[in-house]
C-alpha cells in the first residue's frame, strides 16, 4: 500500500508540473500574439486590399413561406461587388438587381439582414504581408512551410449586418454620389447600374451596415481570432481615413517549431 501511495503522489506531482508548464507556455505565447487592435487594423486593410478586387460573398435567407418549399429558410450565397464609400461608418455599398434571388430575399425581408464574407486572395504564390520576407516582400519567409502558405493561413472576415435601400427619388444626390463612388471601382457595372440604357433589369443601391464582425486572422497559434463590435469596426475605419496608410501589422509572432 505504501508503494502504491508513494507512486500515486509522484504521478500527481508530475501531472501538476506538466499542467503548470503548459499554463506558463500558454501565458508567454499569448503575450507574443497580436492584439485585438492590431487585428482590427488588419481587418480594415483586408477590406481595402486591391487583391480582393472589391468582391465579397453575400449570404441571404429564403423566406419561410417561399413558393419552393425545399428552399424555404435556406441560405443562398453568391459573389457580389462592394465599394467603400463611407469611411465614417465602415459600411459597404452594393448594387442590387431585383432579378437576383439573393437580393429578392433582402427586399422581402423586414429586417433586411444579411451576412458578408471577405477573404484574402487564396493563391498560395501570393504571400501574406505579415509573413513575407523583409528583403523580398513578394516572397514568403524562407522558414515558413508550404502548408502554412494557403488559404487557412490567410485572414478572412465575416460581417453580420443589415441593408438600407437608397430611395433615388427622395435622395437623388445620394444616388449620384453612390453611382460615382461605386463605378469608380467597378466600371463594368455601368452596364447594369441605374440610368443604364443597356440593361433590362431593375437596379438599386443598397448600403450594408455592419452590426458585428467575426475575424479569423489565420492559424490561431499566430493570429487573433474573435469578434469585433460595430463601434470597434467604425472606429477602425475612421482611423484608416485619417491616415494615408495603416501602420504595418506587427510581425513579432511566436517562434514556432514547424515540421
Amino acid at each position: 500500500m505504501k508503494d502504491t501511495s508513494h507512486s500515486s503522489r509522484r504521478l500527481g506531482q508530475r501531472c501538476l508540473g506538466a499542467v503548470v508548464a503548459i499554463l506558463a507556455f500558454s501565458a508567454s505565447g499569448t503575450r507574443a500574439w497580436e492584439t485585438k487592435a492590431q487585428a482590427l487594423e488588419q481587418a480594415v486593410s483586408l477590406v481595402h486590399d486591391p487583391n480582393v478586387f472589391g468582391v465579397s460573398s453575400l449570404s441571404t435567407r429564403y423566406p419561410p413561406d417561399h413558393a419552393v418549399t425545399e428552399l424555404a429558410d435556406h441560405v443562398i450565397t453568391g459573389p457580389e461587388y462592394y465599394s467603400l464609400c463611407d469611411s465614417e461608418a465602415g459600411s459597404l455599398l452594393y448594387l442590387g438587381l431585383t432579378v437576383s434571388q439573393t437580393w429578392r430575399n433582402v427586399l422581402h425581408s423586414e429586417s433586411r439582414n444579411a451576412t458578408v464574407s471577405i477573404a484574402s486572395n487564396a493563391d498560395p504564390s501570393l504571400p501574406d504581408p505579415r509573413h513575407s520576407s523583409k528583403h523580398h516582400p513578394d516572397r514568403w519567409q524562407d522558414r515558413r512551410p508550404s502548408w502554412r502558405r494557403g488559404m487557412p493561413s490567410k485572414p478572412r472576415i465575416t460581417l453580420f449586418g443589415h441593408f438600407d435601400i437608397l430611395n433615388v427619388t427622395q435622395d437623388p444626390r445620394g444616388a449620384e454620389r453612390a453611382s460615382q463612388c461605386y463605378l469608380e471601382q467597378h466600371s463594368d457595372a455601368s452596364h447594369w447600374a441605374p440610368n443604364s440604357t443597356e440593361s433590362p433589369h431593375v437596379p438599386f443601391w443598397a448600403t450594408f451596415h455592419v452590426d458585428k464582425a467575426y475575424w479569423v486572422g489565420g492559424f490561431g497559434d499566430e493570429h487573433y481570432i474573435g469578434w469585433f463590435t460595430s463601434d470597434e469596426w467604425s472606429t477602425a475605419f475612421k482611423r484608416h481615413r485619417l491616415s494615408d496608410t495603416l501602420p504595418p501589422p506587427a510581425q513579432d509572432f511566436p517562434e514556432l517549431a514547424f515540421q
